[in-house]
């Protein structure tokens, strides 16, 4: 018998075996037999299914989530890299014009010493200038107490020097200018100040210095110095200096007066042909005030 003739035999022997109520009992036991029948080969095609085939995706539907995802990461990543060369850039930009601004610094200070520097020197010899020894001796007195003695100054001229820039000319002249301050320079004591006043004048201040031996001696070799011979290309020549010393508080407290003083000792010595003098406390024998402002 057929598997399909089966159904129907069983169903005619139920219809035919029993009253109504035995017969619908048998069809329902019947239907439930067919079911878990069909639920138990249903089962085992399933489990068959499991093992021979693999599990089935929607791969479309999480391709395009990979994707969304992949493409929001590759747009961050092109923001933040957009953003830290922008701030590279900025950096540079930055760090260029700190330092362009440091240049223009640098350059803006070595004009101001520049320009101090030339304010307060002269141009031929790089000695300090009157405005710088007036600042100084200023200073210097400001600083000094009544009970102690305070500085010196010695004011010093090349006689003649006019005959040596009508002889051999400027040039022979500054070079002459020169090497006295040179000369006065490396007499002194570290420390002191040797000052170009202009033209052929020049002037010491000194420190802690005001008793006549030490000042006697330093005035003997600075004429010393100054009247050794001077070679200047095929010539030599001899410049003899005179100078005035004016000592604080005795010859003036104030930087003028002392200047004055100073002055007006240095052209008695010339006067006199005797190197050097030392001012008097009453001014005597001044004869020239020269112009003490810078």
């Amino acid at each position: 018998m057929g598997s399909k003739q089966r159904p129907f035999m069983q169903s005619k022997a139920l219809a035919t075996s029993g009253g109504p109520w035995v017969q619908l009992a048998r069809w329902n036991q019947w239907l439930r037999a067919i079911q878990a029948q069909y639920a138990v080969r249903g089962a085992k095609q399933r489990s068959r299914s499991l093992v021979t085939q693999p599990p089935v995706f929607n791969t479309d539907s999480n391709h395009a989530a990979q994707m969304l995802v992949m493409d929001r990461m590759h747009k961050i990543i092109l923001r933040e890299t957009a953003r830290r060369q922008a701030l590279e850039r900025a950096m540079r930009v930055t760090q260029s014009e700190l330092a362009q601004a440091r240049a223009d610094l640098d350059r803006v200070k070595h004009g101001a010493r520049q320009a101090r520097h030339q304010a307060l020197h002269d141009e031929l010899t790089d000695l300090p200038n009157r405005r710088h020894l007036l600042q100084r001796l200023g200073n210097l007195l400001t600083q000094h107490k009544a009970c102690e003695h305070g500085p010196t100054v010695l004011f010093i001229d090349l006689d003649n020097f006019k005959a040596v820039n009508d002889t051999h000319g400027h040039g022979v002249g500054d070079e002459v200018l020169r090497i006295t301050a040179a000369r006065l320079s490396a007499a002194v004591r570290q420390g002191d100040l040797v000052v170009r006043m202009g033209g052929d004048e020049f002037a010491c201040v000194l420190r802690g210095v005001s008793d006549a031996a030490p000042l006697h001696q330093l005035c003997e070799k600075l004429l010393q110095v100054l009247c050794s011979p001077m070679k200047i290309s095929d010539l030599q020549l001899l410049v003899r200096p005179s100078i005035g010393v004016a000592i604080c508080p005795q010859h003036g407290t104030q930087a003028e007066a002392l200047l004055v003083s100073a002055d007006a000792a240095m052209y008695a010595a010339k006067r006199d042909r005797r190197g050097y003098a030392f001012a008097t406390a009453d001014g005597a024998g001044i004869a020239h005030q020269p112009d003490l402002h810078p």
